[in-house]
């Protein structure tokens, strides 16, 4: 019955909103004054907002999913981790885009979906919601606040529809092992003060808390406090340092982490359409975590055990490096992200070393159509405990086809390996979905 409300109550609103999409979403039109390359260390996308004043656009979709490779949270007879494929049915519910007034703007990215197997067990729903707000107060200072909550069982759901939202430059879960229930809530508020045309400074902090439903793995609270400087040599280069403090802390029991981290920015505009953006520095990263240790003979013998556990203290110094490669053309968008830092961990990992690698392109210049493709992959080389590297990689790619008054074909396919040193723990999953999608407005559904 909730179900059936939910999906009522959205349908209403796509009719209420339909006129909100009348005309075309152009992401790469450029904005009445050009502000720079976008600077990473500010969560700047490039071409993130188009001159249309008003382009928000909803959608509903029916999908059939197949899933091949859910990993529970336990182990068979023979001690290994199983992995189950399933098939099932999901509702959609969406609406992504953006609102401009005079001095602010609100761009919003909305999805949660609705799934049922074969086996109920399975069942379940997935929600995901990033909001920003940029407010100009005056010719001088700028407002920022960015939000991004959710709660999912499969991490193939945290995509951005809007492609404002740059996910390393706030915390979010990622790198999950088991398919397992996590909630998140992530908000950021940062204020550029604009001393000289050229000369600009940035201030802000975050916080962020991460819970799992499996009382197994570790979930997280943190907070940072960050500065830059930046300096614009030429119209379409900048320059500058900036400097974050984080730290984080885990739940069942004791072990925190703190890291002061340090960075030179560059950012540059290599033509109309094509921006290089890098940030290059290094991180100090102090770790407290319980740590088990054999005991000695004499004192396994007082105790009756042979093992026991101690606080441990653990001091590293590790690059802190990113570089994105991003295109905007009208119709299409390119981005190839490469990042080197630490991360809180994903549950199993606690704090630990990540590189990474992400490629994404979408494009809508065929009449009727969108699509999509992204890949990656993903390391983590844990710093306070003694585990093998995590690796996971993989690809993804989808498209939308309008059908007319409304309707659209919508199908989905991704792959992703997921890999523990040898064979500790090795799986890989496959989703495919195939859809009809209604969603008001006259060019293409843009999901990917």
């Amino acid at each position: 019955m909730l179900l059936i409300r939910t999906t009522l109550l959205f349908a209403c609103a796509l009719s209420l909103l339909a006129q909100s999409d009348s005309a075309p979403v152009d992401t790469a039109a450029p904005a009445e004054e050009y502000g720079g390359p976008a600077i990473l260390t500010r969560g700047e996308v490039p071409g993130a907002f188009s001159r249309v004043p008003v382009a928000f656009r909803p959608f509903i979709s029916l999908n059939g999913i197949y899933d091949d490779g859910l990993a529970p949270i336990s182990v068979n007879s023979s001690g290994r981790i199983p992995t189950i494929d399933l098939f099932g049915v999901e509702l959609v519910l969406g609406l992504y885009g953006y609102h401009t007034w005079k001095h602010t703007t609100l761009a919003l990215d909305y999805k949660g979906d609705f799934r049922h197997y074969g086996q109920s067990t399975y069942d379940g729903t997935d929600q995901f919601l990033s909001l920003i707000v940029t407010h100009q107060q005056t010719k001088r200072i700028t407002f920022t606040i960015r939000n991004s909550a959710g709660t999912y069982s499969r991490s193939y759901f945290l995509s951005s529809t809007l492609g404002a939202l740059d996910s390393s430059n706030l915390q979010t879960p990622e790198n999950d092992i088991y398919d397992s229930r996590v909630i998140f809530l992530t908000t950021a508020g940062d204020m550029i003060y604009r001393l000289t045309p050229r000369l600009s400074f940035d201030i802000g902090g975050e916080g962020y808390i991460v819970r799992r439903e499996s009382s197994a793995l570790y979930g997280l609270t943190g907070y940072d406090a960050h500065g830059d400087l930046q300096y614009r040599v030429r119209r379409h280069t900048t320059i500058g340092l900036d400097y974050r403090y984080t730290h984080f802390e885990y739940t069942m029991g004791f072990g925190h982490t703190d890291i002061h981290s340090v960075g030179i920015n560059y950012a540059t505009q290599l033509t109309h359409r094509l921006q290089l953006a890098a940030r290059i520095g290094g991180a100090r990263v102090e770790s407290s975590s319980l740590e088990e240790v054999t005991l000695a003979p004499a004192i396994a013998a007082l105790l009756g055990v042979s093992v026991g556990v101690e606080a441990a203290y653990q001091l590293h110094y590790v690059p802190d490096v990113t570089a994105r490669l991003s295109e905007t053309l009208r119709r299409s968008q390119f981005s190839l992200t490469f990042a080197d830092s630490v991360n809180p961990g994903n549950g199993v990992y606690l704090t630990s070393k990540m590189e990474s690698a992400v490629a994404s392109y979408r494009y809508t210049g065929v009449r009727h159509w969108n699509f999509g493709a992204d890949g990656g992959y993903n390391k983590l080389t844990a710093l306070a405990q003694t585990l093998g590297a995590y690796g996971s990689y993989g690809a993804g790619a989808g498209f939308t086809r309008d059908l007319k008054k409304g309707f659209h074909a919508v199908l989905r396919l991704d792959a992703r390996r997921y890999d523990i040193g040898g064979d500790a723990f090795r799986r890989t999953n496959f989703r495919a979905m195939l859809g009809l999608t209604f969603s008001p407005g006259d060019v293409p559904l843009a999901l990917w």
